[in-house]
């Protein structure tokens, strides 16, 4: 469960939260410290399941509501997340028992008993959260996620032909949502995390361009999201005969509260090693490398070296637009970007922040 899967339900659980019980499982990569805290605040009367083991998963899917004439249950795969209820393809079963008939009465009967006994018989697993304390000492226990922070991605792939995988995104009719920014829950102590398991030394070697190192995938940070992907940040020719420029402007994208004229050379990338062009009249141009590890569409392509350039003046009527400023070269990764099936998605960045120089760049 997370914050914004449970703003989905919000409007129509407000008016019977005193009546309302939810349980979520907890310990499992995706249930969230606000998701617990939206419960709360609402009213509901909220358990996290703990089932101390990651080889054991609280894993039902089940939403029931009754009155004194009929109780309603879907039954399915929807976790009550965002993806769950609006963007994947799940199924679930619907089922209304009329609660005048003996059986049916008897079967939401036996439903409400089950999770009755397990609230009663695994009391240190099934834990009443009624107050922000005990959220915040299961998000610093490692037990939920911070919502607020967005993951890193991790590829369920690795390979060295772009080519190979050619398949458009799925177009489902889901509605198109727009969220506020999640809060980070205040006063928690973060925790130190282990460096990452396919670090450098099991760098993919994909292409004769990649370069060693991999940014440490648990200590990343995602410093921008693009706006949808069209034909001229990915270099894609707009007709027969027009010659991509091989580069990208970082421009605002979805990054709210930034300055695209300062936030990407001075912010993002200000940890590398930038200098001026010393070509005549480019002189105003300041050049830098770093690594950056391409996913794309769950896949890792490996590490690249690539170069940016960012236009110092602020003088120039680009500056005086507020224009982006600063420039990705693709270089070797253009054969991975300028393909019609990235059209339309959206390309994260991230940064290691206790590496600097070393990037991911995620395409999905």
């Amino acid at each position: 469960m997370t914050q914004r899967g449970f703003g989905l339900l919000k409007d129509i659980l407000e008016p019977v939260a005193d009546k309302t019980t939810i349980l979520t499982g907890i310990r499992n990569g995706i249930t969230s410290a606000q998701g617990l805290l939206a419960c709360v605040e609402c009213g509901c009367k909220t358990y996290a399941v703990d089932t101390g083991s990651r080889g054991i998963v609280f894993h039902p899917k089940i939403y029931l509501g009754k009155n004194e004439q009929e109780a309603r249950l879907v039954l399915g795969s929807a976790n009550l997340t965002v993806g769950g209820l609006n963007s994947n393809i799940e199924a679930s079963l619907k089922v209304v028992a009329d609660l005048g008939v003996a059986d049916e009465a008897a079967l939401v009967a036996d439903l409400e008993s089950k999770i009755d006994s397990m609230i009663a018989d695994f009391p240190a697993h099934v834990v009443e959260i009624t107050i922000l304390e005990e959220i915040k000492a299961l998000l610093a226990a490692g037990r939920l996620i911070d919502e607020s922070v967005k993951p890193a991605p991790s590829p369920s792939g690795s390979s060295g032909d772009r080519k190979l995988d050619a398949v458009p995104q799925m177009k489902l009719d889901k509605k198109k949502l727009k969220f506020t920014a999640i809060a980070p829950i205040d006063g928690v102590v973060e925790p130190i995390l282990p460096a990452d398991p396919l670090g450098e030394a099991q760098a993919p070697k994909v292409a004769e361009a990649a370069v060693p190192g991999a940014p440490a995938a648990d200590q990343l940070d995602l410093v921008w999201e693009s706006n949808p992907l069209t034909r001229r940040p990915l270099n894609i020719p707009t007709a027969d005969g027009t010659n991509a420029t091989g580069s990208m402007f970082f421009t605002k994208g979805q990054t709210t509260d930034i300055d695209q004229r300062h936030y990407f050379r001075e912010d993002v990338f200000g940890a590398l090693g930038w200098k001026h062009d010393d070509a005549a009249g480019k002189e105003h141009l300041e050049r830098a490398k770093a690594k950056f590890r391409i996913i794309i569409k769950d896949v890792n392509y490996g590490v690249f070296e690539m170069s940016l350039t960012h236009d110092s003046r602020t003088d120039s009527p680009a500056y005086k637009q507020n224009n982006s400023l600063t420039q990705l070269h693709w270089g070797d990764v253009k054969p991975l970007v300028a393909l019609e099936d990235l059209l339309d998605r959206t390309m994260f960045l991230y940064r290691d922040d206790e590496q600097a120089g070393l990037f991911v760049l995620e395409i999905d």
